[in-house]
């Protein structure tokens, strides 16, 4: 049976600071999070390479990027597959420096079928909570993402097309990234 560390946010980012750490801090709980498949690679790549797209045509926009490490809080540090900032966030980033304080505006977390159930919906409730204006929940398995966005959920299957506020013009196939 595994045990479970529970630690602050300070004694989390005094942890050894290792390239490719794999732990994310939730709701004060230490969480290894297991090295992708390349399954959830190329999901990650697809997504990516759509938004780094958008970006490029609007980089007065945002910034999109993988895997950066923010600190929600002092009982969260979170690394969402993918995420987004925009505006002011975006201009003000300091590119130097992790854990990143605040929330992404879009983060977008693929489910893999290790995770544990308990620890993506503390994700998705402390995410908005904390300044995040949507999360994108992909599932895989069943080739569908729920995106939350101002306390309603949206699933789009296969055949549907991911469109939000948040980014004027930009669309989404699903048929393209699962």
């Amino acid at each position: 049976m595994a045990t479970t560390a529970i630690m602050t946010g300070s004694q989390f980012d005094a942890l050894p600071y290792e390239e490719g750490r794999r732990w994310e801090l939730v709701g004060g709980e230490l969480i290894p999070v297991p090295s992708p498949t390349p399954q959830h690679q190329t999901i990650l790549q697809r997504i990516l390479f759509a938004l780094m797209v958008y970006f490029g045509t609007h980089p007065e926009r945002g910034l999109v990027f993988t895997d950066v490490e923010f600190a929600l809080d002092e009982d969260y540090r979170v690394r969402p597959d993918v995420l987004v900032l925009l505006g002011e966030r975006a201009a003000s980033l300091d590119m130097n420096r992790v854990p990143v304080p605040g929330a992404p505006d879009i983060a977008v977390e693929i489910i893999s079928p290790s995770e544990r159930s308990f620890e993506t919906q503390q994700k998705l409730h402390a995410y908005p909570q904390y300044g995040t204006r949507e999360v994108w929940q992909v599932y895989p398995k069943s080739k569908a993402v729920v995106v939350h966005r101002g306390g309603t959920s949206t699933t789009f299957t296969e055949d549907g097309r991911i469109e939000t506020p948040l980014l004027p013009d930009f669309g989404l196939q699903l048929q393209r990234i699962m």
